[in-house]
């Protein structure tokens, strides 16, 4: 194994968000200035981590890719953040602040990645409903070591376009915000070769509120007008 390679963490990698995180980072092996990582499926259960990680290899083989480059396994959430350099919080917020009680001793020096949205369905519409931090973002930095690096990113991606590796054309604007400009600036890269997105940088951490509030707005409007998978460019 790859010394040099950065060891990412999706936590929830099970779910439709973390899955297309999962096979956008693992297709980065394959490019010439894609960001060469080892991929670490997290979830509560171990059986369920594995499984995951095994989907994802054969959904690459089976949409044409030469996997062996490409490194994807699954661990419990706690031995994967304690294994990885960077984690990736792919799960609800309601159970965002209990994982970070599991895990954060495994947490210091590293980077965290939130696309966590704190939204909940009111009538037929989804509002955005942020912590007394102000934002998932923030309650998440509120929680951590202070080593650790937080940026938010991923808000506005669709998860059928992170899963589409084959079809996908449109390109989407990726917002990141971060307190830590080394650390903007990695998570920006990946974004960079992950296909169909661009990065942009949103500022500092406290921007995150705007950008998670962007979340329930697109898929209001998607419901409103029969669209799908409906992201943002700004021109």
């Amino acid at each position: 194994m790859n010394s040099e390679k950065l060891k990412i963490a999706v936590l929830g990698g099970t779910g439709n968000i973390g899955e297309g995180m999962v096979l956008r980072l693992a297709l980065q092996n394959l490019m010439p200035e894609g960001v060469k990582n080892e991929i670490i499926i997290g979830s509560r259960s171990l059986e369920t981590a594995e499984e995951a990680a095994k989907k994802a290899l054969s959904e690459l083989e089976n949409c044409g890719f030469d996997t062996s480059g490409i490194s994807i396994t699954g661990m419990n959430n706690f031995e994967a953040a304690k294994t990885a350099k960077m984690a990736i919080l792919t799960i609800r917020f309601d159970h965002v602040l209990p994982l970070l009680e599991e895990i954060k001793e495994t947490l210091e020096n590293k980077i965290v990645i939130s696309p966590v949205v704190p939204m909940v369905k009111e009538g037929s519409f989804m509002a955005y409903r942020p912590p007394v931090e102000g934002s998932a973002a923030l309650a998440i930095q509120k929680n951590v070591p202070e080593t650790t690096k937080v940026v938010a990113a991923f808000h506005n991606i669709p998860a059928g376009k992170l899963k589409d590796v084959v079809k996908c054309k449109a390109v989407h604007d990726a917002l990141v915000c971060s307190d830590d400009e080394e650390a903007k600036k990695l998570v920006m890269e990946l974004t960079r070769h992950m296909g169909c997105l661009k990065p942009l940088d949103g500022g500092p951490l406290k921007q995150a509120a705007t950008m998670e509030s962007l979340t329930p707005l697109l898929i209001n409007l998607a419901k409103l007008n029969g669209l799908k998978d409906l992201g943002i460019n700004f021109s």
